[in-house]
């Protein structure tokens, strides 16, 4: 676990291409600094902490979209699926899709 990520999630329940993740509390520093007064998960994050879970060696992003913020003590769902490109990630909330990524691994 990275520095940054420490203690920002836990993890309830990894499987083989999805995970299950509570997002720490708006006292976290990341929370602090991002922003004062409305706390948002950073996006760098969302990348990080996909890698961090699923061991990937992440090279390059093709593509990302973020609709919906992550914000303190949400229960986030991460899915990954194969793809012509590498990997696929989804980071939905409430069976809500906030994020999307293409990745392209090593």
């Amino acid at each position: 676990m990275n520095t940054l990520t420490n203690q920002l999630y836990t993890l309830i329940k990894k499987e083989e291409t999805q995970a299950l993740i509570i997002l720490g509390d708006e006292v976290h520093p990341i929370f602090q600094a991002h922003f004062e007064g409305n706390p948002i998960l950073p996006a760098f994050l969302q990348v990080d902490i996909v890698a961090e879970i699923f061991n990937l060696n992440i090279i390059g992003i093709t593509r990302s979209k973020f609709m919906e913020p992550l914000k303190p003590l949400d229960e986030v769902l991460i899915r990954l699926e194969k793809s012509t490109f590498g990997i696929k990630a989804k980071l939905l909330k409430d069976e809500q899709i906030c994020c999307e990524m293409n990745l392209e691994i090593k």
